[in-house]
């Protein structure tokens, strides 16, 4: 029997991914011990504007290869088109990370492309997505509304047609400033763990301008050094990067920054210098 692991021990970490999306880390984390605490920044929802669902099956089926985004972009495009499996079918699949490629391959869909751990524009450096491979050709990007164009436009530069399937989009969930001021009084976390800049902004705009300090005085985990070089542009000055784009990786940072001592609650150090 696996003794059991006590590295995040009473320590309580807000997940602030969407409600439906933060159950694997929250288990990850009570598994070394430690108390998770359902955080939603973001809430993802259906794309309910642009282009209609004729001709977003037809870029489907005119495309060569899709790329998805995210597992959000991989449980959106399905809800639209039952038979996405179907439609797919023969086409060059690639995904962003393992949980996209696993969530397609749950569905049916295996064998999906997946570069390293470093985004979107990792996948810039497979063979399948060489100039040679793709000039020509269609690809379609399955992603959430907006977004960066790097990818877009390293395959546009490569001689492909680009186009955007938007299948969902973001929002800020609707929490008043007295819930957040009670969940900084009760539940006041030793860590955040922080998945996407839409995120790191919805935070900071959620939180009480009491807490703001107390806030970017927190450890902070984040999904990318992208989001981390962001977060330290904010004032947070405890942050620590995924090791890749997982669980996992954010489970890692975790136990590092645990290790390192930097997972006190925001604020102590500060009380511990004036009193």
């Amino acid at each position: 029997m696996r003794s059991p692991d006590p590295s995040l021990a009473g320590k309580r970490v807000w997940v602030t991914r969407p409600a439906r999306q933060a159950a694997g880390l929250c288990g990850l984390i009570a598994a070394r011990q430690g108390v998770a605490v359902k955080m939603p920044v973001l809430a993802i929802l259906p794309a309910r504007e642009g282009l209609s669902l004729s001709a977003q099956a037809r870029l489907l089926q005119e495309s060569d290869i899709v790329v998805f985004i995210s597992r959000n972009a991989v449980v959106h495009a399905q809800a639209l088109f039952p038979q996405l499996g179907a439609m797919l079918r023969g086409k060059t699949l690639c995904a962003v990370g393992r949980a996209t490629a696993a969530t397609l391959a749950a569905l049916g869909m295996a064998g999906a492309l997946r570069a390293g751990d470093g985004g979107a524009e990792a996948l810039l450096q497979l063979p399948a997505l060489s100039e040679a491979r793709v000039r020509g050709k269609r690809v379609l990007i399955a992603r959430g509304r907006g977004g960066r164009e790097r990818l877009r436009d390293g395959l546009t530069a490569r001689g492909a047609e680009v186009a955007y399937l938007e299948v969902y989009r973001r929002a800020k969930p609707a929490v008043s400033q007295a819930v957040m001021e009670r969940a900084w009084r009760d539940e006041t976390p030793d860590a955040v763990v922080v998945t996407s800049l839409a995120g790191l902004n919805n935070l900071i705009e959620m939180t009480p301008a009491s807490e703001q300090a107390r806030l970017r005085e927190t450890a902070l985990i984040v999904m990318s050094e992208r989001i981390e070089r962001q977060a330290m542009e904010q004032g947070f000055f405890r942050v620590g990067a995924a090791t890749d784009n997982s669980d996992a990786g954010l489970m890692s940072a975790l136990v590092k920054m645990n290790e390192a001592g930097q997972m006190t609650k925001g604020g102590d150090e500060h009380e511990r210098e004036t009193n």
